[in-house]
């Protein structure tokens, strides 16, 4: 906190400088002012987590307030947050995904540097509370449809070339906060975790057709329960290989992860479990270059599971921070599927039918990596004698209108979860999910 009070003495500091307006805005040249507005209503019909029934509503809100300060050698950067959820029901899931109220989000300062190895090379060093989104997203994100948004503090460097990138961080996450419970919508200051994440990501591109290369190294070393001693020190190695759509041309998105290191022990005064866990995703799709440009691709994830939760060895994965969308469908009161414990292929077809307009479909049939660790995010979990890991089948739509180009966005979509052998036999139906947001951006 010493910080980010540092950041907001040198940004009013600066604000007191001479300077000239900007045309039309009122403001300075060196200063830059944006808001944006997330308001998003939806509703589950037909619950799905254990110990839950019936549906559930909620109307999640997020307002962005961030400004940017920048002088010849440096600038701050200060993102104020509010994001609550109201309208929800006395037993709704809400948690530090669903609701932070008025924060600092975002507050540090950035110094660029270029031309360190040849005149090409360009980069910066951030210093304070930040965001990031790394690489394919899947394990670090800052989040878009979720309510609440990750940040960290600590440095943050940034190199690249007109082919090339790498990117460092060495940081502590912070911990969302409320006073009291989480449905009073009740701000308490967040603060940084004595936890470390760490990583690096390089990327090249490898031909014209633009072919990229992604090698990256994350390293998590959290104390989950500090009175138990739960201790998460894990090291995860990925390497994806990539092409972005584009019309008349194959894209695909290969990426394979593996996770070691030691993860909480079942009893305290137990050794930590040897952690093993890997995660595997695969796309493949062709975008015709027609009206509407219609693009169709095969998905497929796995996401590994603990093959017996009671023995002395960790296989379940750790998404890390990443989002679980867009692979696996809305968050929010949904947030059914995500990367652990998860075996998913899928169709998916993507189209535009106006400039300002962008829409898909996607099928997806996810079931049990490891049918004994049971539906993580259901909390459902049994000793492994159901004998069936089909979850089910998901058909998710979504549509996008630009009403006004990076000013307002319509989005809303539908989840329709058809109810496999699994849910079944834990006496759950069919689940469907609507939502309609809109983003305001000044």
């Amino acid at each position: 906190m010493r910080l980010t009070a540092a950041l907001l003495v040198l940004t009013s500091m600066l604000a007191g400088m001479s300077s000239v307006a900007q045309p039309g805005s009122g403001l300075p040249d060196w200063l830059a002012l944006s808001f944006e507005q997330q308001s998003r209503m939806q509703h589950l019909d037909g619950q799905f987590r254990a110990g839950l029934d019936g549906s559930d509503q909620g109307l999640e809100w997020r307002n962005l307030l961030k400004a940017e300060a920048t002088a010849k050698r440096f600038s701050i950067t200060t993102e104020l947050a509010d994001m609550r959820t109201y309208l929800v029901d006395s037993g709704t899931p809400l948690d530090s995904t669903t609701n932070n109220p008025l924060d600092i989000l975002q507050a540090h300062v950035t110094v660029p540097f270029s031309g360190v190895f040849s005149e090409e090379d360009k980069g910066f060093i951030k210093v304070g509370r930040f965001t990031m989104d790394q690489g394919s997203r899947r394990f670090v994100a800052r989040n878009r449809f979720r309510n609440t948004i990750n940040s960290f503090a600590g440095v943050q460097a940034r190199i690249e070339n007109a082919t090339s990138s790498l990117e460092l961080f060495y940081t502590r996450p912070t911990q969302r906060r409320v006073d009291n419970d989480w449905i009073d919508n009740n701000p308490r200051l967040d603060n940084q975790s004595k936890d470390f994440f760490w990583g690096g990501y390089f990327t090249t591109e490898l031909t014209s057709q633009a072919d990229s290369l992604q090698l990256y190294l994350l390293g998590a070393d959290e104390k989950r329960d500090r009175a138990k001693n739960k201790r998460f020190d894990v090291l995860t190695a990925g390497a994806r290989l990539f092409r972005n759509p584009s019309p008349d041309v194959c894209h695909y998105d290969l990426e394979a992860v593996y996770q070691w290191g030691d993860a909480p022990a079942l009893e305290a005064t137990s050794r930590p479990l040897d952690h093993r866990a890997e995660y595997l995703h695969f796309s493949l799709g062709y975008t015709f270059d027609t009206s509407w440009q219609p693009r169709i691709s095969f998905l497929y994830h796995y996401g590994s599971g603990d093959k017996d939760p009671f023995d002395d060895e960790s296989n379940q994965l750790d998404h890390l921070f990443g989002v679980p969308r867009p692979d696996f469908g809305p968050t929010g009161l949904f947030r059914a599927f995500q990367r652990v414990n998860t075996s998913s292929p899928g169709l998916m077809l993507n189209f535009q039918p106006a400039a300002n307009v962008d829409a898909y479909l996607r099928w997806q049939r996810p079931s049990l990596a490891e049918e004994t660790q049971g539906w993580r995010t259901t909390r459902y979990q049994h000793s492994g004698n159901f004998r069936e890991d089909h979850l089910g089948d998901q058909l998710e739509t979504r549509i996008r209108w630009h009403v006004m180009p990076n000013r307002l966005t319509i989005d809303s979509g539908y989840v329709w979860v058809d109810a496999g052998p699994y849910m079944d036999m834990v006496n759950k139906g069919d689940s469907h999910y609507f939502y309609v947001q809109t983003i305001f951006r000044l």
